[in-house]
């Protein structure tokens, strides 16, 4: 059955030398197929944009086009070719599509949209009749036309993190705008190399001068990178980092003195991990009882919670200095304490002490950066794993980067 072409022209917005043929409209199998042809003689030269004698016509090419009502709808066109004297033959630029794709451009956008609306890429797929493959090169384009379209804004403050990959010891390195809450690279590896790398990737010189203060956790790597690369930014040990290694320290304490315990037939520790992880604030009545009874024993987990829950404190001093000296106070009672996981983390905090300090100048911290780790969860789940590190740092860029995707 045909279609009305000079309809389908105006729908695709399809000007002089562009014409529509052909419309087909095929019932059983739910499809219409669109047939466009070129009728001039000569176009632009896409590299230099140089008016040129048409030379021949590529091989007939498909591309997806949004639904005309629920039938799937597809472009059919033999591309012209041109001559030009500086550049050779060259396929001509396509007004509905960009080089490369299999979809036009209305369907890329919808498709982005579509994306950004939906649970998980598996239900997007689903909604749009595409396989992963013909997704993940919709979210590939799309970000390196957000990447392209970025300006080199000046950027303050940044927060650099560290995620899991593959399982084993596979990480990447996420850098993240904490002002503009936008996550700004990513790369793969967490050592020296990527740490440079994730810099210079994300910032180009002059932003990287402009670069005022930078929250990270207490990598080697990621000081030197920064200590080389951005020669005017502070360096703030997160507090979220922080408060994970006091909450290792006490929960490696609480295993081993639970083993202990079971040996000698003791059921003290059975179901307490979480009670000394949970900050007392968000304690049930019930659990806040249960702890406030266990620290009162000469527990060394009970010693170990107090000391975590004393250096919660540390945040709240009035400025550098009240804090330098509470932090002093702090590590007495670590050493009266005697609780070797303890111990080990005050010793880290003493080294790293200068950056510490530098929370109460500026007050950063990567509560952005623990926020995106979540979302990067979410999609490593949702994915349920990534092979291929190009299509995880898609994913995350796609979703959490704030870029401007559609075509």
């Amino acid at each position: 059955m045909e279609l009305t072409s000079a309809h389908y022209a105006l729908l695709l917005g399809l000007q002089e030398p562009w014409e529509v043929t052909e419309v087909r409209l095929d019932v059983e199998q739910l499809k219409v197929d669109i047939f466009v042809e070129y009728m001039g003689q000569s176009s632009c030269c896409p590299e230099c944009e140089s008016e040129c004698l048409t030379y021949d016509q590529s091989p007939s090419r498909t591309w997806r086009h949004l639904d005309t009502m629920q039938f799937a709808t597809h472009l059919h066109c033999q591309t012209p070719r041109v001559k030009c004297s500086k550049h050779g033959v060259k396929t001509i630029a396509l007004p509905w599509a960009n080089k490369h794709s299999g979809f036009t451009l209305m369907f890329e956008a919808f498709a982005v949209k579509v994306l950004q609306a939906s649970r998980s890429t598996q239900d997007a797929a689903r909604l749009l009749n595409l396989n992963w493959h013909q997704l993940q090169s919709i979210m590939d384009k799309a970000v390196s036309r957000g990447l392209a379209r970025r300006t080199a804004d000046e950027i303050s403050w940044v927060g650099m993190d560290e995620k899991s990959f593959r399982k084993g010891h596979n990480y990447i390195s996420v850098i993240n705008d904490l002002e503009n809450m936008r996550v700004l690279e990513v790369v793969e590896g967490r050592e020296g190399k990527a740490a440079n790398e994730l810099i210079t990737k994300a910032l180009d010189k002059k932003q990287q001068e402009m670069v005022c203060g930078v929250c990270i956790d207490m990598s080697a790597p990621y000081i030197k990178a920064i200590s080389g690369l951005l020669p005017h930014a502070d360096i703030v040990h997160d507090k979220f980092h922080i408060s994970k290694h006091l909450n290792d320290a006490v929960d490696k304490t609480r295993r081993q003195e639970h083993a202990k315990l079971l040996k000698k037939g003791e059921q003290t520790l059975t179901k307490t991990k979480y009670l000394w992880l949970t900050n007392m604030d968000h304690l049930s009545e019930e659990s806040a009882k249960k702890i406030n009874h266990l620290k009162t024993s000469d527990l060394a987990v009970a010693k170990a919670w107090y000391l975590k829950e004393l250096f919660r404190h540390f945040w709240n001093r009035r400025d550098r200095t009240y804090a330098e000296q509470y932090f002093e106070f702090w590590l007495c009672e670590v050493k009266k304490a005697g609780i070797p996981s303890m111990n080990k983390v005050a010793r880290m905090l003493q080294k790293h002490m200068g950056n510490i300090l530098t929370y109460f100048e500026t007050y950063l911290t990567n509560a952005y950066s623990e926020g995106i780790n979540s979302k990067i969860q979410a999609l490593k789940a949702n994915a349920r794993g990534f092979r291929n590190f190009e299509n995880y740092r898609t994913r995350i860029l796609f979703f959490c980067g704030k870029l401007k995707l559609s075509p």
